[in-house]
């Protein structure tokens, strides 16, 4: 799986797993990581995510602008941009593969 254009690892992003597992412990995971850290009340219903690339992502990402410019540049990730933005670089030294993520080792 390609990882989202910010860089994020779905393949290892509890959201992602709990989605395709139908794991409602993850889920619950999920939806207590996005109360603490961004203040949402998402419904469980909501925690569904299949890929930052797909077209079932999170409420969250749903207007994603780290997304929706590399599309308008035609670049495939954030991290091939010659030019990033501050806000990309603020988010991904804060977010990407820093929260959310299950270890390797959970994995098998």
């Amino acid at each position: 799986m390609k990882p989202c254009y910010c860089g994020h690892d779905c393949s290892r992003c509890i959201t992602y797993l709990a989605t395709i597992r139908q794991d409602e412990a993850l889920r619950k995971e999920s939806q207590r990581f996005y109360q603490e850290h961004f203040h949402q009340e998402l419904p469980l219903a909501e925690i569904s995510c299949l890929g930052g690339r797909s077209n079932q992502v999170m409420p969250l990402c749903r207007e994603c602008p780290f997304a929706r410019c590399c599309r308008e540049k035609g670049l495939d990730s954030c991290s091939a941009c010659p030019a990033p933005c501050r806000e990309y670089l603020q988010y991904r030294k804060k977010y990407v593969n820093r929260c959310l993520q299950i270890e390797e080792e959970s994995l098998l």
